[in-house]
């Protein structure tokens, strides 16, 4: 299944969202390895991928979006997984990054993912040393 875009864009968006969580959670924890304590480390990660910081997220790469992936992330934000905890707008914007980075790595376009993850990693440097 991997790389195949039209199996991937087939499965439950909280199955896409699930692996996007999963992966940007690593790359979330590489990014502060240099922390000497796991406890920063976890308190600083928590805080990127809370559902306030990856609705932060999804805003800053609207602009950036194809029409596949623009197509998913709104696909994503009206599935019932977005809407768990009713209309949450967070929950729902969060629920739409995770799809969209879950989409990406699945699909194997690796160098797409790692500028969008890029572009939120370093946006988030000034915020993470607060």
């Amino acid at each position: 299944m991997k790389g195949n875009t039209s199996e991937i864009l087939r499965l439950p968006i909280s199955t896409i969202a699930y692996v996007g969580d999963a992966v940007y959670s690593l790359f979330c924890r590489i990014k502060f390895l240099g922390l000497v304590k796991v406890d920063e480390i976890h308190k600083k990660v928590n805080k990127m991928v809370s559902r306030h910081g990856q609705a932060e997220n999804l805003d800053k790469l609207m602009d950036l979006l194809n029409e596949t992936e623009l197509s998913l992330v709104k696909r994503a934000m009206n599935s019932k997984a977005a809407k768990k905890y009713g209309n949450d707008l967070h929950y729902r914007k969060s629920t739409a990054f995770e799809a969209l980075v879950g989409f990406l790595y699945l699909s194997d376009d690796l160098d797409r993912l790692m500028k969008l993850i890029q572009i939120t990693l370093e946006s988030s440097e000034d915020d993470s040393v607060r």
